[in-house]
Formats: C-alpha cells, sequence, structure tokens
C-alpha cells in the first residue's frame, strides 16, 4: 500500500527531501499573452492575484513567472505582440528591468530578435535607461546581443538612445566596439569611438580582443582605417595568445588589403617577433599566402633577412610548413636566391628540413633547382640523403620513402662521414629491432611470391582452349598454333620460375644474418616484380584468346592489360632500382615512375601528415 504524501510538509522540507516546485502562470493569462488576444490579456490581468513578488506593485496588476522565470512581457515580446508589448510599458513599466532565469530582460528577447519597432517601445518606458545596461547570464547588454547576431538597426536605435551608457566586455571578452568591428559597422564603430561607449580599455585576459582584432578577422578594411584614425594605441596590441600582432594576424589568415594598409602606416609591426619567434613574414610563408610574401618584400626589403629563434630564414619555415606551391613560388623570386643554401643553427638548410619533417613534394622542388647545393652537410656532418636514409632504416611510413625517392632520383650525394659512422657497431637492441623489421619484410615477398607460384603453376595445367581428345593430337592443346597462345605459355612459364627463384632466395635469407637478409631482398623484389609482370600478361593473353571474336571486347582486354603494366612498371621500377643503383641512367628511368607516385600519393600524404 502506497503512504499519501503528508499535504501539510512544508516547502523547505521539499527541497531538503529532494522535491520542488516550479514557477507557474496562470493557464489564461499565458494563452491570452501568447495568443495575442488584447481582450482576454486585459481580462486575464484584472481577474489576475495580487502580487507577491512586487508588493509595491499590486495595485498595478499581478505579475506571475513562468518555468523560465519569463513575465508577460517576456512571452509579449518574445511572440511580437506589439499592442500588448505597448499596454504593459505603459502600465507596468517595471516589467521592462525583469529578467527570466537566463537573465535576459524583455529588450534582451527583442534585440536578439531584430525587431526595432518592439526595441523603440521597450526604450521609450519610463524604465528604459536601467534596461540598457543590464547584463544576462553571459554577460551580454541588449546592445551586445543586437551586434552578436548583425543587427544592425536595432544597435543604431540602441546607441543613440542612450550614447553616453557604459557598455562592459561581455564573458567572452567582447566590446560591443569589438562586436561592431567584426560585423564591420563602419557608422556604427565611428559613432562608438566618439563617444565614451566606446572608451572601453582592453586590459588583462580581455588584450586579445581589441576592436582591431575584430576588424582583421571580418576582413573589414574601412573598419581599420577607422580604427587608426581614432586610436592608434590599439594597433600595438597582440591579437592573440600567441602573442602575434596586427601584421601577423592579417597575414596568417591571408587578409591582403589589411597587411598593405598596416605596412604603409605601422610599419613597425613587420619587425616584431610572437611568443613562437615567428616576425610576420615567416607567419605569411608558413600559412603559404605567397602574395603577402611578395607584398612584405616589397614594403621591406630586409624582411627576407628576418631569422626566427632557430635561425631559420623564410626557406627553412616554408619547408618545414610543407607549402609546396609556397616554396615553388619562392624559387622564382631572384631576391630570394641567396637564402637557398643558408643554414640554421643545426647547420640545417632548407633542403635539410623538408627531409627531416618528410615534404617530399618541397625536397623534389628544391632538388631540380640548380642553385639548391646537394652536398651541403649540417652540424651532425650528414646530407639530406643521409638523413633519408636513416628513416628508411627505420620503417619508415610512405611519406618518408617518398622523400628518399625524391632525393636519389636527383642524385644527392652521401656523406663521407655519415658512411663511416654507419660502420659503427649498433647496439644490441637496435640490431634486433631491424632484424625484426627485414623479417616482416622477408615474410610479406615471401607469400606473394609463394601465391604468384601456386597460381602460374595452375594455369599452365589449365591453359585456355582446353586440350585435344582425340588422335594424333590428343593431350595437345587446341589453341597451340595461336600467337596469343605461346605469349601465354611463356609468360607463365617466365612468372612461376621467377617466383620459385624467390621463394628459395628467401628462405635461405630466413636462415642467415642481416646482411644476407639485406642481399636477398634486393635481388628478389626485381624477380618478384618481372614475375608479377609476366603473370598479368599471360592472364591478358589468355582471356583476349577466348574472346578474340569479338574485336571490341579483345582490344578493351588489350588496352586494360597494357595500363596494369604501365602502373604496375611505374610502382616496381623506384622499388628495384632506387636503392641499389648509383648510375645516372638507373635514376633517368626511375623518375617518371617516381612523378607518377608523387602524384598519385603525394597530396594524400601531406594531408595526412597536416591532420595527424
Amino acid at each position: 500500500m502506497s503512504v499519501p504524501k503528508n499535504p501539510a510538509l512544508s516547502e523547505e522540507r521539499e527541497e531538503e527531501e529532494g522535491y520542488g516546485t516550479a514557477e507557474y502562470m496562470d493557464p489564461e493569462l499565458y494563452r491570452a499573452t501568447t495568443e495575442g488576444d488584447i481582450l482576454e490579456f486585459i481580462k486575464a490581468m484584472e481577474h489576475g492575484a495580487l502580487d507577491r513578488h512586487y508588493p509595491s506593485h499590486s495595485s498595478a496588476g499581478c505579475v506571475q513567472l513562468g518555468p523560465q522565470k519569463n513575465t508577460v512581457l517576456h512571452i509579449a515580446t518574445g511572440s511580437r505582440h506589439y499592442e500588448i508589448v505597448k499596454l504593459l510599458c505603459k502600465d507596468l513599466p517595471f516589467y521592462v528591468a525583469e529578467k527570466n532565469s537566463k537573465g535576459d530582460t524583455p529588450l534582451h528577447i527583442a534585440a536578439r530578435a531584430g525587431d526595432s519597432l518592439l526595441v523603440t517601445l521597450l526604450i521609450n518606458c519610463d524604465w528604459r535607461e536601467g534596461a540598457l545596461e543590464l547584463e544576462n547570464e553571459e554577460g551580454n547588454t541588449a546592445l551586445h546581443e543586437a551586434l552578436r547576431h548583425h543587427h544592425r538597426k536595432v544597435a543604431w536605435i540602441l546607441i543613440k538612445k542612450n550614447p553616453s551608457a557604459w557598455y562592459s566586455f561581455n564573458k567572452e571578452g567582447k566590446s560591443v566596439l569589438y562586436l561592431a568591428a567584426e560585423a564591420g559597422y563602419v557608422d556604427l564603430v565611428k559613432l562608438l569611438m566618439e563617444n565614451p561607449v566606446g572608451n572601453c580599455s582592453v586590459e588583462g585576459s580581455f588584450r586579445n580582443k581589441s576592436a582591431v582584432h575584430a576588424a582583421i578577422l571580418g576582413e573589414n578594411i574601412d573598419v581599420l582605417r577607422i580604427l587608426w584614425e581614432k586610436d592608434q594605441s590599439s594597433f600595438h596590441l597582440r591579437c592573440d595568445e600567441e602573442g602575434r600582432n596586427p601584421l601577423h594576424f592579417s597575414a596568417s589568415i591571408g587578409f591582403l588589403e589589411g597587411v598593405k594598409f598596416l605596412l604603409s602606416n605601422f610599419c613597425a609591426a613587420a619587425y616584431q617577433r610572437d611568443k613562437c619567434g615567428l616576425f610576420p613574414v615567416h607567419t605569411a610563408t608558413s600559412k603559404g599566402h605567397v602574395d603577402i610574401i611578395q607584398g612584405m618584400l616589397q614594403h621591406c626589403p630586409d624582411s627576407r633577412d628576418l631569422l626566427t629563434l632557430q635561425g631559420q630564414n623564410i626557406f627553412h619555415v616554408a619547408a618545414k610548413s610543407g607549402n609546396d606551391k609556397a616554396v615553388s613560388s619562392m624559387l622564382k623570386m631572384p631576391e630570394l636566391e641567396k637564402l637557398l643554401n643558408e643554414k640554421d643553427d643545426d647547420g640545417n638548410t632548407p633542403l635539410h628540413v623538408a627531409t627531416i619533417c618528410g615534404h617530399p613534394r618541397i625536397v623534389r622542388a628544391l632538388t631540380g633547382d640548380e642553385r639548391v647545393i646537394l652536398e651541403l652537410e649540417n652540424n651532425d656532418g650528414v646530407t639530406a640523403l643521409d638523413i633519408a636514409e636513416e628513416y628508411m632504416e627505420r620503417m619508415a611510413s610512405f611519406r618518408k620513402r617518398l622523400t628518399w625517392m625524391a632525393l636519389r632520383v636527383a642524385g644527392a650525394p652521401r656523406s663521407p662521414h655519415a658512411n663511416v659512422s654507419k660502420t659503427k657497431k649498433p647496439s644490441s637492441a637496435g640490431q634486433n629491432s631491424e632484424l625484426e623489421n627485414y623479417k616482416d619484410k622477408v615474410n610479406v615477398v615471401l607469400l606473394v611470391a609463394t601465391l604468384v607460384a601456386a597460381v602460374t603453376f595452375t594455369a599452365g595445367f589449365t591453359v585456355p582452349g582446353g586440350y585435344n581428345n582425340s588422335d594424333p593430337d590428343q593431350g595437345m592443346a587446341t589453341m597451340l598454333a595461336k600467337v596469343k597462345f605461346q605469349e601465354f605459355v611463356i609468360c607463365d612459364t617466365v612468372a612461376m620460375y621467377s617466383s620459385i627463384i624467390v621463394t628459395v632466395t628467401l628462405i635461405w635469407a630466413q636462415l642467415g644474418d642481416l646482411s644476407s637478409m639485406r642481399v636477398a631482398l634486393k635481388l628478389a623484389v626485381p624477380l618478384l616484380g618481372i614475375a608479377l609482370a609476366m603473370m598479368s600478361i599471360a592472364f591478358m593473353a589468355g582471356v583476349y584468346l577466348v574472346v578474340s571474336k569479338l574485336h571490341w571486347l579483345g582490344n578493351i582486354i588489350l588496352v586494360m592489360g597494357s595500363n596494369v603494366l604501365f602502373v604496375l612498371a611505374a610502382l616496381f621500377v623506384p622499388l628495384c632500382f632506387l636503392g641499389s643503383s648509383n648510375y645516372r641512367i638507373c635514376r633517368r628511368l626511375a623518375h617518371f615512375p617516381f612523378r607518377l607516385l608523387l602524384y598519385a600519393f603525394g597530396s594524400y600524404t601531406d594531408r595526412d601528415e597536416k591532420e595527424a
């Protein structure tokens, strides 16, 4: 049996035991307010209970609150029932300053909706002056709300109504001037700067919320000009947590007009570092904004000599960022030629940096320029190729492998000092790791070779067209005289024997040490490539034989097979010959397959790096 609730339980006892009561409004009054029925609204107000919250106003009517502590004026304003709003502003003006559970007054709601008529009604009542400066839970006044939601007309009305009012920052650290600048309202910015409302100083944790920052963020050049005319001191503030000045920030987002304006009026900003030690020209370079780089070099020619805290010039920064288009464009600027082979504090040239960061497109662009010296060594006595090969020994990612390929195709040299260091005996842990790495490679190649041998062996006894079942050619292939059949048999045989040789070689390699595995792989990978190519040709010839009566279908098979062979060559030539040959002819042969790989996978690997 359930125990009924004690009706005498006090409100304090209810709250202690987890119960609670919400505010509620008379249903008739609520319905009349939301529907905008002025007669029913007046009737409901006249018959309402005395005000328990505002006893001094009980003679004027009842104040009832909804669950969200909304008064009837909140509800009428939100529903845009102008007659009810007008009536309440005349008879019960104190409603204008009432807040709901979110701290919003009716004026906040009207300003957020951008309804200029409602705003005009509310600010013309007797209580409007206090309501203009009231803040909600987010620290926004009605003017903040109008500007945040881009209601220019409403914002203009609010400012003109009380131009001497003081508007503080909201909880986001944004002043009304910041919001007006962000929205690009030139006239409002000018009005705010000429009145006390705009003289809100930017201090403490809100220093990165200046109006200059907002104008740059919105790329509003006209607003930026007004701010410069009225308050040049604000341009000396840093725009964000990274300590960037307005020129840094403009360069970062690619705001070319802003950069030109700042360089013409505030050139000193070009020679200021941020917290990371970067000058604005470095910021533009890292983002790949070539037009801004050119503009900065034109206004401040010596900015090309600016270095980061690590002693890196703009080519180092571009190489590190991975923006190959910026590097390619900068290579065409003759005034930057002397920067190509400069070294940073670690002795790294831009080519070293691009190799370390694993940007194959940038490495290709740099190595393709004759002015770049490939033989230069850093402070550790290693060239760019030495660095790439060190990565290759650690199970390099495909991005790093492409970088290494780019250097090999270009004929980048090794350092003689690096060769000496490589002869030193590695640690046991490093040797074990490398041994496991090579074992994995051997197992993968061995598995593929075994599969090729099995497939080609089977194909040798299930030839296209089958066998003769009658004398005198019993057991002979029915298509023996066909050229394509002969091609099928030869290619299938070569593929099978090549894969068998690969399999036996790798079985022996597993019984030996690390050096034998390396030698075995150098032999096995090209042979496996030949086996796969021959198997592809055998398949193409066999299928063509059985469909050759339909010429269009046979031609499609030949075209498809030829394309596959081309792709296979593009994948295997760099893999087989780049690492083992120092001959120029081999590098030349590998150049075009490498370009195809870079085109196919280079953009993917660069994007993958940025996401990581």
